[in-house]
């Protein structure tokens, strides 16, 4: 299952885990990915949905009207997979002026989202 095309004309994603038996949504940035999308904590993996993430490793991904039940995965330091993300993730997200590459490589936790069924 992929993304539709119309999610990626919304900037952003809304993320909902569980942690401790409590639900938490975090408006988030994406980028899309091989069966889904790519997540990025500039934090290095220490915000609430990440953490949550990598303890129950699924959730709910809503883009605008669509709505699905996810697995994650945290792409590792070297994998090419991250570099590609990061890149994108500058792309459609660093204005001209900017460029957070640097920083992102270094501390930057990726996380991929596979879509696993559709709630809508």
């Amino acid at each position: 299952m992929e993304l539709p095309a119309a999610a990626l004309e919304h900037r952003y994603c809304l993320l909902t885990t569980r942690s401790r038996n409590r639900a938490h949504t975090a408006e988030l940035w994406f980028v899309p990915a091989p069966g889904g999308a790519f997540l990025m904590s500039g934090s290095g993996g220490l915000t609430t949905w990440c953490l949550a993430l990598q303890a129950e490793e699924e959730g709910v991904l809503r883009i605008g009207t669509g709505a699905w039940q996810v697995r994650a995965a945290f792409l590792p330091q070297d994998a090419p997979e991250r570099t590609a993300a990061l890149e994108a993730f500058h792309d459609r997200y660093d204005p001209p002026d900017r460029d957070r590459r640097g920083p992102w490589l270094r501390d930057a936790a990726v996380a991929h989202l596979v879509l696993v069924r559709d709630l809508a």
